[in-house]
């Protein structure tokens, strides 16, 4: 009898035990809403429209116009200081006038500050004499798989809504949602209208911004995406500063590691990025980076993705020392790279989402051209980017942007950087010896 009193009192004491951990983790998560939603916002978006009479039409008398906003969309923000709302891009884009409501109900109007499209961010900035909570931020780089978060935002205008969940993975790169990007994978349940609201840890701190889900049904499924709050954080400080982002800049030419070049270079499975080429007098060639070397850490964080580097190195605020360790000769050195503004060229690569380069009198003739044909060649196109959207292709030759007429390489980039943000152009190619337009947006 003794023995099954003994193990009925450990029972209880285990159940007791298990229920305290509950109560406990249920707390946690009631103490972190408390704190956050007060500086988690709903953002709606409209546009301008104007209705025309169709009566007046029909009976042919002067038409009446009736201006009238027309609602776009939802997401969400979080408040930072200074009365500024970080939020994504894409939940602002192409609006005309954007609403913030407040978790108090306050209804502000908001303008935008700067964006970046490519990392999918954009800054706005309410006017109020009254308070603002603006939410306190984390350290993306230190959050680890399977560490509890939660996310609060406005899903189908359900506002203030609060879900959990873990930090499945780091470092996504290849999901097709921003041109640079480094995201946190959680579970946390995320569907349309969270985009912008904040991910937070058991601290309450922000350490990523929700930004989109991967799903066949169009809501949640268990795969949400969120950039780091490291990441977002170097983006609205040089938008605040500067009112424009300025890439980071190494000098590097990188690609994947294969199976084949690791085994040659010693590096083991999954590991690290390959350096192809380093730019003379560039950052990198002036730390002392060569070409062969494996890239396996940057500022701190591993990588192997080359993707993901590049991203990493293009979202690194200008002038920030930080240190690339690389295997060269199957030995690991520590370099310290101060990184510049990336020049021109590759700013108008970028802008453009593709590559181009001289067209050469040998490149021409195999276009069939005439061999001092001017115009400047698409040596590359990246995936998604603007340049692919505007059905432009490898092997096409640009010889027009709007009325300027392309000569060279530099007629082309020189022509992209001076296109306002927001803009279209009219872009004039030669394809398989057809003149053809193609509108390239800025926006």
């Amino acid at each position: 009898m003794p023995s099954v009193f003994l193990f009925l009192a450990a029972a209880a004491l285990a159940s007791a035990a298990a229920s305290s951990t509950l109560q406990s983790l249920s707390d946690e998560f009631a103490r972190i809403a408390e704190r956050v939603k007060p500086s988690v916002v709903s953002v709606s978006t409209a546009n301008e429209a104007i209705l025309v009479n169709p009566y007046d039409l029909y009976r042919g008398r002067p038409s009446r116009f009736e201006r009238r906003e027309v609602p776009r969309g939802m997401g969400s923000g979080i408040v930072v200081e200074g009365g500024y709302i970080l939020t994504n891009h894409h939940v602002i884009e192409g609006a005309d006038t954007i609403t913030v409501k407040l978790a108090d109900g306050r209804k502000l109007t908001a303008k935008v500050i700067g964006a970046d499209a490519q990392v999918d961010l954009a800054i706005l900035k309410v006017e109020t004499k009254e308070h603002l909570a603006p939410a306190a931020l984390g350290d993306s780089e230190k959050a680890r798989v399977g560490d509890w978060v939660v996310a609060v935002g406005n899903p189908f205008g359900l506002e203030q809504s609060v879900t959990a969940g873990i930090i499945s993975a780091k470092g996504r790169s290849e999901v097709g949602i921003a041109d640079y990007a480094d995201f946190i994978q959680t579970d946390a349940a995320i569907n349309p209208g969270n985009s912008g609201g904040p991910l937070v840890d058991l601290e309450g701190r922000v350490i990523g911004v929700n930004t989109a889900i991967l799903s066949r049904s169009g809501g949640y499924q268990g795969i949400g995406f969120a950039i780091p709050i490291n990441m977002a954080r170097s983006i609205m400080k040089g938008l605040l500063t500067e009112g424009k982002i300025r890439r980071g800049y190494l000098g590097l030419h990188i690609q994947e590691m294969t199976p084949e070049i690791a085994g040659v270079l010693g590096v083991g499975p999954g590991k690290g990025v390959l350096v192809a080429h380093v730019e003379a007098g560039s950052p990198a060639a002036r730390a002392g980076l060569q070409a062969r070397d494996v890239i396996l850490r940057y500022a701190g964080s591993e990588v192997d993705d080359a993707r993901r580097l590049s991203s990493l190195i293009k979202t690194t605020p200008v002038g920030q020392e930080v240190e690339v360790a690389v295997l060269r000769e199957r030995q690991e050195k520590v370099f310290r790279v101060k990184l510049a503004a990336a020049p021109s060229q590759a700013l108008a690569e970028e802008a453009m989402g593709m590559q181009v380069v001289a067209l050469n009198p040998s490149a021409a003739r195999d276009l069939g051209l005439p061999a001092n044909f001017q115009g400047a060649l698409v040596a590359q196109v990246t995936p998604r980017g603007r340049a692919a959207r505007a059905g432009l292709r490898e092997g096409d030759v640009i010889v027009g942007i709007n009325r300027q007429a392309i000569r060279n390489a530099k007629d082309c980039e020189d022509a992209i950087s001076a296109l306002p943000s927001g803009s279209r152009a009219l872009v004039q190619v030669i394809r398989e010896g057809q003149r053809l337009f193609a509108v390239l947006s800025m926006r």
